[in-house]
């Protein structure tokens, strides 16, 4: 199996030639012939999450290497950790042993021991899912004496998005959907109008929701939006119609541009709106 190259350090190299010593002396004692070949799992083992993930949320991987098998050429000195299949990426390391550390190159984790010994470790490694899928993780280790693999585990973790608490239908008039494009006075109060499947209460807005950015004019039908009385400001709900209204407060600067309206809830979904000011 290839594995990302990395350059030795002097310290390092210094470590493999006291190794390569060690090695000659146990052979010629017989040590390296205690037992066969370890299986895999008594060398690394790797754990995840028990369930799914949601998109943009860390998670952790726990590699342990006991390093307790009979024959010392199945202990491990260094391990690669790769992730593949859905976007994610190593953020943090830490790990239960001071004589080992970690260096993160995004979808790969290199670890290794600093002394010369072969000391057990945990390693825990914090991943971020930038996409829904499947992100498979495999832990390499790799041999005291030789360098060379002598185990692998492998996990994998499900990413989805997450799911809308609040069941969305609209936005309702006077406001039209996308694509249309709405076409309003600049500094006018618009009312927002949208329904969450009945009275959600009024914690549903996102912190700093709504809020709206410029985006260009491009061009798409448009449509004015009616002529309604909007008296009262912020969130309120109306048990007999179902519907939530958000009196939306626009600037008299906007005039001569296009925005973007967001209506982000508090279950993590964004719905959006489009507007051409006058």
């Amino acid at each position: 199996m290839s594995r990302p190259t990395v350059t030795a350090s002097p310290s390092r190299r210094g470590r493999r030639g006291r190794l390569a010593v060690l090695a000659a002396v146990s052979a010629v004692f017989g040590l390296l012939a205690v037992a066969g070949p370890a299986h895999a799992d008594s060398v690394v083992q790797m754990t995840g999450p028990a369930g799914p993930v949601p998109v943009d949320t860390g998670y952790t991987y726990t590699v342990d290497l006991p390093n307790t098998a009979p024959n010392p050429v199945d202990h491990a000195m260094e391990a690669y950790i790769t992730l593949s299949g859905a976007a994610a990426t190593f953020t943090a390391w830490q790990t239960s042993s001071p004589a080992w550390e970690c260096r993160l190159q995004g979808t790969t984790a290199h670890c290794w021991e600093l002394s010369s010994g072969d000391m057990p470790t945990s390693i825990t490694l914090t991943v971020l899912p930038t996409a829904a899928g499947t992100v498979t993780a495999q832990a390499s280790a790799l041999s005291v004496w030789t360098g060379d693999q002598i185990g692998t585990d492998t996990t994998t973790t499900q990413v989805g998005n997450p799911t809308p608490a609040f069941p969305f239908t609209g936005f309702f008039q006077p406001v039209n959907n996308l694509p249309i494009v709405n076409t309003v006075n600049a500094g006018r109060a618009i009312p927002v109008k949208f329904s969450l499947g009945g009275g959600q209460g009024l914690d549903i807005l996102a912190t700093g929701s709504p809020s709206s950015e410029r985006t260009a004019c491009d061009g798409s039908t448009t449509d004015p939006i009616e002529t309604t009385t909007a008296s009262t400001s912020g969130l309120t709900y109306d048990a007999g119609s179902g519907q939530y209204t958000y009196v939306w407060k626009t600037d008299k600067a906007w005039a001569g541009t296009c925005r973007t309206l967001h209506l982000r809830l508090s279950d993590g979904t964004d719905h959006t709106a489009k507007f051409q000011f006058k």
